[in-house]
């Protein structure tokens, strides 16, 4: 589509369903209103280096006793609203504007000068989706979120490293023992993938177990990658249960 006609077609959209902030539901221009972006529940160092939750003591609650296949991890927030409903809209609803808001906040959080080292990675990785997920869901918001960071921070963004071996269940209401049956051996890398020795940046919208994460972190270490982040939008504060520590 001509730029010119989106615009017009964009406009028009704005007159017919005016935008609201996603947060209170007020109109509004943008993603949040004023009041509602200070209530975004960012997460900031000290937090845990492993799995990215809020540090508030030492030894992590979150992941006590889990070992990753992914070297450190980097949540920009807790998944709380009202983050949470900006990703659901931009998922279930087609909101895809949320995903360059979400891609401000995760740059955001890369860029904090406690992770100065994170700033000579060597690309960004979306996480991907099955193509038939493709297919229905019309977009990855993991690619969204990854092309604003790329943008941001200079850095190349990398769509055929690995790919989903196995369309399965969404992991959506699955406990943490199931989501890491449903994820084990879901991803390989493609030989076109070009990762040797990389600094990598592992983008998705949500962290919660770390099991896709892990499951992905795999297929890049196959691939070569010296060195993975997990970095998402959001973070699931989601304790892990002691009988599921390994």
């Amino acid at each position: 589509m001509l730029w010119w006609m989106r615009s017009y077609v964009d406009a028009w959209l704005d007159w017919l369903y005016p935008r609201r902030c996603v947060g209170c539901g007020r109109f509004n221009q943008w993603v949040l209103c004023e009041a509602c972006a200070l209530q975004v529940p960012r997460i900031v160092p000290p937090a845990c280096r492993r799995c990215g939750a809020v540090q508030v003591e030492e030894g992590c609650l979150h992941c006590r006793g889990r070992a990753y296949a992914f070297d450190e991890a980097v949540c920009a927030c807790a998944y709380e609203p009202p983050v949470r409903f900006a990703i659901t809209h931009l998922k279930f609803r087609r909101w895809l504007r949320a995903g360059d808001w979400l891609g401000t906040l995760v740059a955001d959080a890369l860029m904090h000068p406690h992770r100065r080292p994170l700033w000579q990675a060597d690309c960004i990785v979306p996480m991907p989706l099955h193509p038939r997920r493709l297919a229905q869901r019309g977009f990855n918001q993991a690619a969204l979120i990854a092309q604003v960071v790329g943008c941001t921070l200079q850095l190349p963004v990398e769509t055929r490293a690995v790919r989903r071996r196995f369309y399965r269940h969404s992991q959506v209401g699955l406990d943490a023992p199931a989501r890491w049956r449903n994820t084990r051996d879901a991803f390989e890398p493609l030989p076109s993938a070009n990762l040797a020795g990389k600094l990598v940046l592992l983008i998705d919208d949500v962290f919660t177990t770390g099991s896709t994460f892990d499951a992905c972190a795999r297929a890049l270490k196959q691939a070569g990658a010296r060195y993975v982040v997990a970095v998402a939008a959001a973070r699931e504060m989601v304790s892990l249960p002691q009988e599921d520590a390994i």
